[in-house]
C-alpha cells in the first residue's frame, strides 16, 4: 500500500474515531442526569388549545415506560393541536409487590409528557394480558374487554394507539388483540367509527410501517426525560439512553420502508415508525396503500392524516 494512502487512512480514521468517542461521550454525560421519579414533579408546561373541541387521544400502553417510548406522536398532537392525551395503563406489570413503585413513576412520567393517566382495571391494572389468556380462558378474557370497553366508552377517543400484532412481548402481543376486541365491542355498542388505529413498535420491527414522524429535538428530550422518571427500570435497563439511538435508526430505516425503496433519507435526526390503520365493525381495516412522512416542522393534523390513509368507501365520523 502507498504511503500516502496508509497516511489518509490514518487520518480519516482518527476523525472517524472522534465521531464514535463524541456518542460515546454523549450516552456519558446522560448518566449524570438524575433518574425518576423526581421529588417535585415534572409538570409539562400547558398547551394551547385550538379551535373547536381539542381532540382525544388514548394511549394503550402495556406497560409503564410504553407510553413514553412510543409517544413521539401523541407528545407531537398535545402540543401542536392542544390534544387531551390519555395514557390508559393495561397492565402495571407483572410483579405485584412492585406495581405501587411501578404507578409511582408512571404518574411522573405522564406529569413530565402532560399526558392523563386512567388504569384500566383500577387500582393494579389487568393480569395476564397475552394470547392464551384470550384463547384458552374466554369467559376472564371477554371480562377484560367489557372493560376496556368501558373505559374506551367513557374517553370517547378520536385516536388510539396500541402495538402491533408481532412486537414480541407477550403483554405487548396481548395488549393489541385486547384493545381491538375492546374497540370492537365500543364501537358496536355506541355506533362510532371507523376510528384511526395507530399500531406502534417497541420490541419488534412493524413490517408494514405507513407512517414516519419526523421528532423535534426538544420533544426527544421530552420523551427520554420521561422514561427516565421509570427510575428504578432504567437502572436495571438504561434504554432512556439508548432512545435517541433508536430514533435516529428510524429515520434511516423509515427513509425507504415508509418513503419507498431508493429513496433518499429526509435530513431530520429523529423520527417514530407508525402503521395508521381503521378500526371498523369487528375488524381493522386496511389502509390506503402508500406511506406518508411528516417533518418535524411540518404541522401535525389528524384530519389530514385520516384523509391520506381512509379506504375509499369509508367515512370517518
Amino acid at each position: 500500500m502507498p504511503k500516502g494512502s496508509s497516511a489518509a487512512w490514518k487520518i480519516r480514521h482518527q476523525r472517524w474515531q472522534k465521531f464514535v468517542q463524541a456518542n460515546i461521550r454523549a450516552v456519558q454525560t446522560g448518566k449524570g442526569i438524575a433518574l425518576g421519579p423526581s421529588a417535585t414533579p415534572l409538570n409539562a408546561p400547558k398547551v394551547r388549545a385550538g379551535k373547536g373541541e381539542p381532540i382525544r387521544v388514548v394511549v394503550c400502553s402495556p406497560h409503564p415506560d410504553d407510553e413514553a417510548l412510543i409517544g413521539a406522536l401523541p407528545l407531537r398532537f398535545r402540543r401542536e393541536c392542544g390534544a387531551t392525551v390519555t395514557n390508559c395503563a393495561i397492565t402495571l406489570g407483572s410483579n405485584t409487590h412492585e406495581r405501587p413503585r411501578r404507578r409511582c413513576e408512571l404518574e411522573a412520567a405522564c406529569a413530565a409528557l402532560g399526558f392523563d393517566l386512567v388504569v384500566a382495571n383500577p387500582p393494579s391494572g389487568f393480569d395476564h394480558i397475552n394470547l392464551d389468556n384470550r384463547q384458552n380462558h374466554r369467559k376472564e378474557w371477554i371480562a377484560k374487554v367489557r372493560v376496556l370497553s368501558g373505559v374506551l366508552e367513557q374517553l370517547k377517543p378520536d385516536a388510539v394507539f396500541a402495538p402491533h400484532a408481532d412486537d414480541f412481548n407477550s403483554t405487548h402481543i396481548g395488549t393489541h388483540y385486547l384493545v381491538v376486541d375492546a374497540l370492537s365491542e365500543y364501537l358496536k355498542r355506541t355506533g362510532r367509527g371507523p376510528l384511526p388505529f395507530f399500531e406502534t413498535e417497541f420490541w419488534h420491527q412493524n413490517l408494514r410501517p405507513n407512517l414516519m414522524v419526523g421528532v423535534p429535538p426538544e420533544d426527544e428530550a421530552i420523551l427520554i426525560m420521561a422514561v427516565a422518571e421509570h427510575g428504578e427500570e432504567v437502572r436495571r435497563n438504561p434504554y432512556h439512553l439508548r432512545h435517541p439511538a433508536r430514533m435516529i435508526e428510524n429515520v434511516r430505516l423509515g427513509a425507504e420502508v415508509v418513503g419507498g425503496q431508493g429513496g433518499a433519507a429526509p435530513d431530520f435526526p429523529f423520527a417514530e415508525l407508525y402503521h395508521l390503520t381503521f378500526m371498523a365493525g369487528k375488524k381493522l381495516m386496511a389502509p390506503r396503500p402508500g406511506g406518508r412522512v411528516v417533518g418535524p416542522a411540518e404541522k401535525i393534523d389528524l384530519q389530514d392524516l385520516v384523509k391520506s390513509f381512509l379506504p375509499d368507501g369509508l367515512d370517518g365520523r
